[in-house]
């Protein structure tokens, strides 16, 4: 196999994405196509360090800068171009400035080292947005009209620009020249708006464009260097749902966080001149500018036909459910294929034998469902987790995975490579109705580029054929093993599994008895309560009936009832039975009730955090999928303030004086047979507004978890308060009856080990970064995710 080195992180705020870039590349490759025989992370400060594998599921790059002084390797230069020379290719899976803009290819060229994409010069003009626009004018492409502000303008001579620019448009959109993912992007309803962002955008980057809004259609194309040149994969239009107004673009939030925010069409609805055009003008590009092995080209298509190039992404995002790999599977090729093939191209144009095997392994292992999706707030949580077990479990000797998702409408789809490649339930289902209607459309485009690659059957070792609808009773009737991957709903209360024991088929996880338990809030904090004189608390609760209607002094006697009950003036509401993040709102007052309600009552499915005290405007709340009867109000533990800051260039966990209670939030995965679950090093969860977000619990580049929770000099935790935390986790998870494996949240007192239960999941997220495989990797010996996976099935074959 070939040697590879991988490279990760810098100094851009797309710096998570790179994590899971890097992530999602080592675990799709090594072993399989490469030996990954070195991983090295740039800091924000740029500085080089070596680390273990392992390190690549930690969840930000905040945890990693918390964790390379102790599990990181610092090097010098020499070090550092001493290590990557003893690699045959090094592959920079880096995003934004430094990794996008020429600097790291800089360094590999001088270094005379062979690496992955385009090199520093074409790199630097491709990166900037207006350089790469001037190119593509030049050589007839077109491109969306801009123009500059750079920092040489004075304020007078900028607003002149905004004011002048495009007279005929009314709305403008102001972004960086030197930036991606939507970061920093504002669409500006008029000039004086267009003013006020520019402002703004100037204290932070010295170049800005300008352009007009455009209302076209959005879409992107994946190019490919075969050995006669550029090659245009068959490309994705995107199609944004659920927009407050016409000015949301495809920013950050959609482009990567689990939501059905945005679809993926892919082919595109268009007819196959227009998809031909859309694929020539992105080899075009490609060429002109002088881009190498890879790279994903963004355009519009305007509605009088024309095609004008918005964006080149020279390294293009490589997550789990990324366009590249989108767009690969239409071709029959799974993740490691597409990445054997862009390797390949890279070792081609430096002359490199290239002799990565392909996999032509049959898999024997025993076969077992995974089931996914579901209706409830938690679904596009679970798609995450369930398509992360199933492409983990894909390289296992011991399991055969096949995926399954839950359909909203109670049906089951057995669903293939490619639609299971999607951000929501919303977007598989419609990709799984369309897969027999544009099947012909796809596999005629899909033949031509397979051709123009030279792409062997071997090349391409999963199965195109369209996805297939089954009723539950045909799904039941096909499998003896399931791995239930929903959280929430039917899939976590107990209802699923008292329907699989019914038919006799296996599953993870607790039976329908604890699920139920674990499932109801407040029945939880009733058994919890029985361990009070264990060092075992539960948080003060109320239950209370969701009204239908309500007038102001019904809101205050209610808010009164409440506070009264909890002995506190604050408050956390939580659906009574809902997922562990759905609907979690902390009240200060009345006014904070009453606007709750109000969104309960209307069947908001996603709040922000205006309009309530103890929010940051901007947070976003998920909320239930349809209205609870119930709701649990919970005192309002304070904690000590504790973050993570980077202090001179290194990340440092803090302990402010503001708030100095003894009390961290803490969340612990449990693992083994009912009645001997055990518990694993418990991880801090560091949240960025309070309550913890969907996105800081599940979704990878976002929260922050150190585990094993640090002591001094890191830290404040006592000796010994780790290990009491872990024994009385343990002991509320048999209490409850948990079995195969769980996560519990609370809070811990760093000095005591004592412990305040929020909640029991019995089902927890396993998405690609979930601290479930922090926790594993903690362990003496480390378990690695797919072992943990496998130990998960291996107790449900012998419960």
């Amino acid at each position: 196999m070939v040697d590879v080195a991988l490279l990760l992180g810098g100094p851009s705020e797309e710096r998570g994405i790179s994590l899971n870039s890097a992530r999602s590349v080592a675990d799709h490759l090594e072993g399989a196509v490469v030996d990954l025989t070195e991983i090295i992370f740039f800091d924000r400060q740029l500085r080089p360090y070596s680390i273990p594998r392992g390190l690549l599921y930690c969840n930000t790059p905040s945890d990693f800068d918390f964790k390379l002084a102790h599990e990181g390797r610092p090097l010098s230069e020499d070090e550092l171009i001493a290590r990557l020379r003893t690699a045959g290719l090094v592959f920079p899976v880096m995003h934004g400035a430094f990794g996008e803009d020429g600097q790291v290819q800089a360094l590999l060229e001088k270094a005379g080292v062979p690496f992955v994409g385009t090199g520093a010069q074409a790199c630097a003009t491709a990166f900037d947005k207006y350089n790469a626009k001037q190119a593509l004018d030049s050589h007839g492409i077109g491109a969306v009209p801009s123009v500059l502000v750079d920092a040489a303008m004075s304020d007078e001579e900028a607003e002149r620009v905004v004011n002048e620019s495009f007279p005929d448009v009314a709305k403008l959109v102001l972004k960086p020249a030197t930036g991606g993912s939507s970061i920093d992007v504002f669409v500006a309803r008029d000039r004086a708006a267009a003013i006020d962002i520019l402002r703004t955008l100037r204290q932070r980057h010295d170049r800005i464009v300008i352009q007009p809004r455009m209302h076209g259609h959005e879409v992107t194309t994946i190019v490919i260097e075969g050995a006669d040149g550029p090659v245009a994969l068959i490309p994705i239009e995107i199609e944004l749902q659920n927009q407050a107004s016409e000015d949301e673009i495809f920013d950050y939030r959609r482009k990567y966080l689990a939501s059905n925010d945005s679809h993926y069409h892919c082919p595109p609805p268009r007819d196959d001149e227009t998809i031909a055009r859309i694929q020539g003008i992105a080899e075009a590009s490609f060429t002109t500018l002088g881009l190498r092995d890879f790279a994903r080209i963004d355009a519009w298509l305007e509605e009088d036909g024309s095609i004008l190039v918005s964006d080149v992404n020279v390294i293009s995002g490589m997550e789990q459910n990324s366009f590249l790999f989108v767009q690969a599977s239409q071709l029959g090729m799974t993740h490691a294929d597409i990445l054997r093939e862009v390797l390949r191209a890279a070792a081609r144009r430096n002359g490199l034998p290239f002799e990565a095997p392909y996999d032509t392994t049959i898999q024997t292992g025993q076969p077992v469902a995974v089931l996914f999706g579901g209706a409830t707030a938690e679904r596009q949580v679970s798609v995450l987790s369930g398509t992360n077990v199933w492409l983990k479990l894909a390289r296992s000797q011991k399991y055969a995975p096949i995926p399954y998702l839950l359909s909203p409408d109670g049906s089951v789809w057995q669903v293939s490579y490619s639609s299971a490649l999607r951000h929501s339930v919303e977007e598989i289902v419609y990709a799984c109705r369309d897969g027999q209607r544009l099947e012909e459309r796809r596999s005629r485009l899909a033949a031509r580029i397979i051709e123009r690659l030279a792409l062997p059957d071997e090349a391409r070792s999963t199965s195109v054929a369209p996805p297939v609808q089954l009723t539950m009773d045909e799904f039941l009737a096909r499998h003896d093993l399931v791995f239930i991957a929903l959280h929430g709903g039917a899939g976590e209360n107990g209802t699923l599994q008292e329907l699989l024991d019914a038919h006799n088929i296996r599953y993870n996880g607790s039976g329908p008895d604890a699920s139920r338990l674990c499932a109801d809030k407040y029945q939880t904090g009733l058994v919890v309560a029985t361990l009070e004189g264990e060092g075992i608390h539960t948080a003060r609760r109320v239950r209370v009936d969701v009204p239908e209607t309500f007038d102001e002094p019904g809101i205050e006697s209610l808010w009164h009832d409440i506070i009264t009950e909890v002995t506190d003036t604050r408050v956390v509401v939580k659906p009574l039975d809902d997922g562990c993040s759905a609907g979690i709102v902390p009240l200060g007052n009345a006014s904070d009730l009453q606007r709750y309600l109000e969104l309960i009552n209307a069947d908001a499915h996603r709040i922000k955090g205006a309009g309530f005290s103890l929010l940051s405007p901007e947070q976003l709340v998920e909320m239930p999928t349809s209205r609870p009867e119930h709701l649990l109000f919970e005192d309002y533990i304070d904690t000590d303030d504790v973050r993570v800051e980077d202090h001179s260039g290194k990340a440092e966990l803090l302990w402010g004086r503001e708030r100095d209670t003894g009390w961290i939030e803490v969340t612990v995965g449990v693992i083994g047979p009912k009645g001997a679950m055990v518990a694993m090093n418990p991880s801090i969860t560091v949240a960025s507004a309070g309550i913890l977000s969907l996105e800081e619990k599940f979704m990878g580049g976002t929260g922050i978890n150190i585990t094993p929770p640090p002591g001094p000099p890191l830290g404040r935790i006592e000796p010994g308060a780790v290990e009491a935390v872990r024994a009385r986790i343990s002991r509320v998870a048999n209490v409850l009856g948990m079995a195969g494996y769980g996560r519990i949240d609370a809070f811990m007192h760093r000095k005591t080990g004592e412990v305040i239960i929020i909640e029991a999941n019995s089902l927890p997220g396993l998405t690609p970064a979930t601290v479930f495989y922090h926790q594993g990797l903690a362990e003496e010996p480390p378990v690695p995710p797919r072992q943990i996976l496998e130990r998960l099935l291996d107790l449900a074959n012998h419960s």
